[in-house]
């Protein structure tokens, strides 16, 4: 999956778990010759790290895309999987 561009939108912050909640929408391109299309994904990333806020977001929503992506198309489920 190759993610173009991406829009975080309805951040939040939870102070009880001190972790920050956004709606990712990543326009990615998941197969060779044909255009991208927008996936989004309710993610969460701790409220402090070392790489920029953003940035967290998006891998965060990126790896959950792909692994719901392969789960959907290989028939696997996080039980199987492990």
């Amino acid at each position: 999956m190759i993610v173009l561009e991406s829009i975080i939108s309805h951040v939040s912050r939870n102070r009880d778990f001190g972790m920050i909640e956004a709606r990712v929408t990543l326009f990615a391109k998941t197969h060779k010759g044909q255009p991208p299309h927008p996936v989004r994904i309710r993610t969460h990333v701790p409220a402090r790290g070392n790489a920029p806020l953003r940035q967290r977001l998006v891998a965060e929503a990126t790896l959950l895309a792909a692994f719901l992506r392969r789960e959907k198309y290989d028939g696997r489920t996080a039980r199987t999987a492990a």
